[in-house]
């Protein structure tokens, strides 16, 4: 089912070279209800083109890249702020023929596409290409691959109606994203760690693949500059866990958790605070999970939970950007512990 609004379409290339494919892109666009945004189409401006071009990358839904000869500056700037805005990117390259060349800066740029081993220069990402070369190929790409954008868009919500699937549904999205995560968990599991705290128990055996998978993507992905990170908790609900369940009397089980929070804080300054550690004590229901183009919120607890989980990524990127307004105060390991009520000796504070 079609959206009940244009899906904007950002075309960037060399206008010049590529002048014509454009306007097959533009008409391929038609009966998709999407709406092509092209330099060409813009009004008469009274500031920067420069300054506009990362405004339409900005309100765009999804930014289409065409490529042939050449890889301009501000085409890259475009596809830089795309892939920073972690905008769906459409690559799309013409093939050469006869004595056609690529400039050199565009050869680094596919092979970087082309071979996962190649030190990342340009993409950052590791995106796929399509080629093309016949005006019919490219309508066809065109419109095959915009539609399947916009599917993902606007999939339909599910929602699950148990705990267990809840927390399936979580590890699933952290399993899935790439390039960003953000989790809020009231009493969070990569300090306390998954139920049951201290006897072993199969009970809750998907928080503990939960766990397991969200400590797997924080240390695979801490160090690779295109990613980010953010945790948020609640202060106030994680202390009272600890006092529900008498944990802070286990000393060995309190050294693990003040092991674990030093961990994240290292981690945190390492990667110059793309992955971050947060507390906040709003009246957030939560937990809720955003990845890259798919989020889950949690609406009810308890063995009966319910939550709702959809791939839309505007959703997404709104979600991210009212958190990320949470994550800016940096906490030191001593006060997040300190507001759990535990001290240095592991003994429960007063």
């Amino acid at each position: 089912m079609l959206p009940f609004r244009q899906i904007n379409v950002f075309i960037s290339s060399d206008m010049t070279e590529l002048e014509y494919d454009r306007e097959i892109v533009q008409e391929a666009l038609e009966g998709l209800n999407a709406n092509p945004v092209l330099f060409e189409l813009f009004p008469a401006l009274s500031y920067s083109p420069n300054k506009s071009y990362k405004e339409k990358v900005r309100d765009c839904d999804i930014f289409l890249l065409l490529l042939w000869t050449s890889l301009s500056d501000p085409v890259l700037e475009e596809y830089y702020e795309a892939v920073k805005l972690n905008k769906p990117i459409l690559i799309l390259v013409k093939s050469l023929i006869r004595s056609e060349e690529r400039e050199d800066r565009l050869k680094d740029f596919l092979k970087e596409l082309d071979s996962p081993s190649v030190p990342a220069k340009y993409t950052k990402l590791r995106l796929t290409y399509t080629k093309y070369r016949k005006v019919d190929e490219l309508r066809k790409v065109v419109r095959e691959s915009v539609a399947d954008e916009i599917a993902k868009l606007y999939k339909e919500p599910t929602c699950t109606m148990a705990r267990d699937e809840m927390y399936e549904l979580g590890t699933s999205i952290i399993r899935d994203t790439q390039k960003r995560l953000y989790i809020y968990q009231r009493t969070p599991s990569a300090i306390l760690g998954p139920r049951d705290y201290i006897n072993a128990s199969n009970k809750y055996a998907y928080e503990k693949e939960f766990a397991d998978v969200l400590e797997d993507w924080i240390n695979n992905n801490y160090r690779l500059p295109d990613k980010e990170f953010r945790y948020f908790f609640s202060h106030k609900a994680t202390k009272q866990e600890i006092q529900d369940k008498q944990l802070a009397k286990n000393k060995k089980y309190i050294e693990a958790v003040k092991k674990s929070v030093q961990k994240l804080k290292n981690i945190e300054a390492e990667s110059g605070r793309r992955f971050r550690i947060s507390a906040i004590d709003v009246p957030i229901s939560g937990p809720f999970i955003v990845g890259d183009n798919r989020y889950a919120i949690w609406v009810l607890g308890g063995d009966r939970a319910v939550s709702i989980s959809q791939e839309n990524n505007k959703i997404c990127d709104i979600l991210a950007r009212i958190f990320n307004s949470y994550s800016q105060k940096n906490l030191s390991s001593e006060n997040i512990l300190s507001a759990l009520g535990i001290r240095d000796s592991g003994k429960p504070g007063r």
